[in-house]
């Protein structure tokens, strides 16, 4: 898998771990069986293939001293950090 499309799918992923995140806390206080269930399997793996690239990336920044990987690791926070503004701004819009 190349650098590119490492980064791309580590952003993406963050941005879709914090949204269904959200939605599952959400569930959860609202006691919503099937909603806890489907937004919990998304949530589990969107954050599974998130943090394997995202430790794989720091592996190799850290072991190797492979400068390549940094994009990932930038996507990765990025993406989570995009994907907090967007939960945050949904939340507010919606009261």
């Amino acid at each position: 898998m190349t650098i590119i499309t490492m980064s791309t799918v580590v952003f993406f992923t963050q941005i879709l771990f914090i949204g269904t995140r959200n939605w599952n806390v959400k569930a959860v206080a609202n006691d919503n069986l099937p909603q806890i269930l489907l937004s919990g399997t998304v949530v589990h793996l969107s954050w599974l293939l998130s943090v394997t690239l995202g430790v794989t990336s720091a592996k190799e920044l850290v072991q190797n001293w492979d400068l390549s990987y940094i994009p990932v690791i930038l996507c990765s926070l990025c993406g989570g950090l995009i994907g907090s503004y967007l939960a945050v701004k949904i939340k507010l819009r919606k009261k």
